[in-house]
């Protein structure tokens, strides 16, 4: 699906990614790490959102580089980690904006039904007239993930990036988004590459985990590979329990 190569993006003399090489697979795949390890960076890069990188990326076998802005946003969408926004559109209309780079090819109708869709699948309907600026913190999320699944929600191998989509969501629409996504990975076999700073929910959902320390790959892999005491301790710097239950793995740090 997606492949780096010798990936580093250097910013004031230092190197915040640093010669990366990953293949990207459909699946849920999770980037952990402490803060200022580059995660955000890397996923901006994979994505195309950054461009001034060292290194070279394929996307479908094709330099990533090389595709024009729509043909881009036809196959892969970005969730950032703000939510807001400057001008008074509602819900409907913020959900909307991620059919754009569809207008020219499908129809109003259709962009619609896909919209409303998406909509339904969020349970955001009883907002959609309301302005989206008077939202709480939750439901802005909620929108805004909305909004960048209706962008590639029809397409097949579509590639989804989120960068710490969970942060101000409830428990009961946590669960409720990672079922979704793990339905479009087994309906339309997307690749889904997720920032995240909870290790129980990238120990419970992920296929594969990246774990990384100071631009770097420290390790990736299977979670139960990945996420041992020891790795843990050497990226966090601050011992972390693991408690093994029938189905879950509890980290605890006291």
């Amino acid at each position: 699906m997606i492949k780096s190569e010798n990936l580093t993006l250097n910013r004031s003399s230092k190197n915040i990614v640093n010669n990366i090489n990953y293949i990207l697979n459909p699946g849920i795949t999770s980037i952990i790490g402490p803060n200022g390890a580059g995660k955000t960076t890397l996923i901006k890069c994979l994505s195309g959102l950054i461009k001034d990188f060292e290194g070279s990326i394929e996307f479908k076998n094709k330099n990533l580089l090389s595709y024009k802005s729509k043909e881009i946003a036809r196959l892969r969408a970005f969730a950032s980690q703000s939510n807001e926004v400057s001008f008074p559109f509602s819900v409907k209309e913020i959900v909307s904006m991620g059919r754009y780079s569809f207008t020219d090819i499908m129809s109003e109708r259709e962009n619609e039904k896909i919209v409303k869709d998406v909509i339904d699948h969020f349970s955001i309907s009883h907002l959609s007239k309301q302005n989206f600026n008077t939202l709480s913190g939750g439901e802005k999320q909620r929108v805004q993930l909305a909004r960048i699944f209706s962008q590639i929600w029809e397409i097949k191998e579509g590639l989804l990036f989120l960068d710490e989509p969970i942060s101000a969501l409830d428990f009961n629409y946590q669960v409720k988004l990672f079922k979704l996504i793990k339905n479009k990975i087994s309906t339309h076999n997307w690749s889904v590459v997720i920032v995240l700073h909870d290790l129980q929910v990238a120990s419970k959902f992920s296929n594969n985990i990246i774990l990384m320390k100071d631009g770097n790959i420290f390790d990736h892999g299977y979670p139960e590979n990945v996420l041992s005491e020891r790795n843990l301790l050497n990226v966090y710097e601050t011992p972390i329990k693991i408690i093994k239950t029938d189905d879950l793995n509890v980290y605890s740090i006291f």
